[in-house]
């Protein structure tokens, strides 16, 4: 015998052990693809050699044959003609194989006993709180493990050893009511009453269970359930062995993470407006803003996604939506924290300017040697001429800019020297800047005006102090950095609302329709720059994409809105786990509803993991484009109809 590895184009590797040693690649590459029809072979192996075991025994025959289920007794068939003389087997097999049909014995002949006695026996153990009574079952058990008595090595072998036990546990107890008077006649109706039923229950029940928690990966729900659609089925595995095995797979997917992504993935699809496009969308999505995750109605802007998002949200039992927004605020506000950073930041910013540009002013006016009354008839030459021209202009007709002008004149008689009239000139700048009130005017209504004699006391005090225009210059300079920072802080202020992030300790939660008006104001009139717009507008529209749901609105409120949409996502899972149930089928499933809790959680928690990540849902709805679920109620309707329930169930 020979362990032989088969290795797939993606990576994936199973080993098939104890292969016969003279088995071919081509016999090992047919197996393998039958079993994983989906995957590309890349490589065959054979890794080692181990001691021939014999020739395939029941163990190793197909369980199921031409459409026949086989009886207990064709199934210890091979045992019984090693008994009776039939082909020489190799010792130790025989002895295995026989310990193997002794142990699945033991158990039939104790079954009922067992089911009687046991429960007692725990129930009492359980109130003493030790073992005051041995169940029938442990000291089953013990023997057997006191006698060393083999125990089923290979997944076959304990599929195997589950059926031909239970059809035991059946035909031992049938024998004696059949053979044994002294039996009441209740108990022999149960036992004898519709055999055929009775063995394809019994031989389904622990396929589908055993076959499931060997090959699949359904968990103990899964199992359990199985073992109930076996036994509900009666027969439903008689269509072969093939037949059988699809029919395991259609049953346990809702169990399996693969299955519950098809079912996620088939909501998706039909809650889109248009799945393809959903896709693409979601699959080439860039964020606008780094760290966090969009979602993917954000992301994909398909209509119905956006619509469903609201519902889906509600799913959430977890917090993972709150925790995306979040995560989404605390991205944004990273942004604009780094553009304004604080006023500790500002006041340094200011302290620095000031540290470098004084010194030239100071310069500047320590070169200054003229007289007051010469400096006096400079401002008037310039500034005062200046304010003389606007007054005799059309504009100076205007009551504002009148009043503007005369008090600014009043204001320059304090600038005597060019330190005075520099002292000045910031109460004109304020004035301009609508820092400066003064009852009953109204200076920035002359706003330009103000600025021609500003610019006129700049060219007094430079030709009275040269090298202050060069201070001028450097203010302007490092002032451009500042007032890029005070423009900053100041929108951020403008933005942000006075709900506190609960996931950011300090931090307040920003208002989308603040933002839009302050980067449309921005948009017009800001000191931020270029770059510093930019990237507030792609916030701005990151924000946006974020409340798109509030766009998409169908009439009525938002509850019954909600309510609906939840309906439809339930009916989508619904019929893709029970199929179009019909009246009579629905008391066939209704027993399997139980089951079935676990897994709608599972697919409700990977349907909302889904809309808070593009690329996930994209892949899900790709998934579920190439792939089917077959519904449980269409397997059992078949189960039901080959038992000859048609009719009862409302099937036929």
């Amino acid at each position: 015998m020979a362990d032989v590895k088969v290795k797939f184009l993606d990576g994936e590797e199973v080993i098939y052990e104890n292969a016969p040693a003279s088995i071919t690649a081509d016999e090992v590459i047919a197996r393998a693809q039958k079993e994983f029809a989906n995957k590309q072979i890349a490589s065959v192996e054979k890794l080692k050699t181990t001691e021939p075991l014999v020739e395939p025994t029941v163990a190793k025959k197909p369980l199921v044959e031409n459409g026949k289920v086989p009886t207990v007794r064709e199934m210890i068939a091979p045992t019984l003609d090693k008994l009776g003389g039939g082909k020489t087997v190799v010792g130790d097999d025989f002895l295995r194989q026989l310990g193997l049909f002794g142990r699945y014995a033991t158990g039939a002949v104790t079954a009922v006993p067992e089911m009687v006695s046991d429960p007692f026996s725990n129930i009492v153990n359980a109130i003493a709180g030790r073992e005051v009574m041995t169940p029938i079952a442990k000291t089953r058990q013990r023997a057997l493990e006191a006698l060393n008595v083999p125990k089923p090595q290979t997944a076959q072998e304990r599929v195997v050893g589950d059926i031909t036990q239970a059809g035991l546990s059946l035909a031992v107890p049938a024998g004696i009511a059949q053979k044994v008077e002294a039996v009441p006649q209740a108990l022999k109706s149960l036992l004898l009453e519709a055999p055929t039923v009775q063995s394809a229950s019994t031989v389904a029940a622990p396929f589908l269970a055993s076959t499931a928690r060997e090959y699949g990966d359904v968990g103990e729900a899964g199992q359990i359930g199985l073992g109930l659609i076996g036994s509900i089925g009666a027969g439903g595995v008689t269509a072969g062995a093939p037949r059988a095995t699809q029919a395991v797979t259609n049953i346990v997917k809702p169990f399996t993470e693969a299955g519950r992504e098809v079912i996620a993935g088939n909501v998706l699809r039909q809650l889109a407006r248009e799945p393809e496009q959903a896709i693409e969308a979601g699959l080439a999505y860039k964020p606008l803003i780094p760290g966090y995750s969009p979602t993917t109605a954000q992301a994909t802007r398909d209509v119905g996604l956006i619509g469903a998002e609201t519902t889906i949200r509600g799913l959430d039992q977890t917090g993972k939506f709150g925790k995306q927004i979040g995560e989404a605020n605390k991205a944004r506000m990273v942004i604009l924290d780094r553009m304004a950073k604080d006023k500790d930041a500002l006041a340094l910013a200011i302290a620095k300017r000031d540290e470098v540009t004084a010194p030239i002013r100071e310069q500047a006016f320590a070169k200054s040697t003229v007289s007051p009354d010469t400096f006096q008839s400079a401002v008037t030459l310039t500034v005062n001429k200046k304010i003389d021209d606007i007054l005799a202009s059309p504009v100076g007709a205007r009551a504002t800019v009148e009043d503007t002008m005369n008090w600014a004149k009043n204001e320059l008689r304090r600038g005597t020297t060019p330190e005075r009239l520099y002292e000045v000139r910031k109460d004109l700048r304020m004035a301009a800047q609508g820092l400066l009130k003064k009852e009953g005017s109204n200076f920035t209504a002359a706003k330009s005006q103000l600025e021609q004699v500003i610019r006129a006391v700049d060219d007094a005090l430079e030709a009275t102090a040269p090298g202050y225009r060069d201070y001028l210059s450097k203010y302007a300079q490092a002032s451009r950095g500042i007032e890029r920072l005070e423009a900053a802080q100041n929108f951020r202020g403008k933005v942000l609302t006075t709900t506190p992030d609960p996931s950011n300790a300090g931090e307040y939660l920003i208002s989308q329709p603040k933002f839009t008006t302050a980067i449309r104001n921005a948009q017009k009139d800001t000191n931020l720059s270029k770059t510093q717009l930019s990237v507030l507008e792609k916030v701005s529209k990151d924000l946006d994409d974020g409340v798109l749901n509030r766009a998409v609105k169908v009439p009525g409120s938002d509850t019954f809105k909600n309510l609906s949409t939840a309906n439809i996502i339930g009916g989508i899972i619904g019929k893709q786990i029970y199929g179009e149930v019909s009246p009579g089928l629905s008391k066939l499933v209704a027993p399997m509803n139980w089951l079935y809790n676990g897994t709608d959680d599972a697919i409700r928690e990977l349907l909302v993991d889904a809309m808070l990540d593009p690329k996930l849902a994209s892949r899900l709805m790709g998934v579920a484009k190439t792939t089917t679920i077959e519904p449980l109620s269409n397997e059992l309707k078949r189960k039901a109809l080959s038992l000859g329930y048609g009719a009862a169930f409302g099937l036929e």
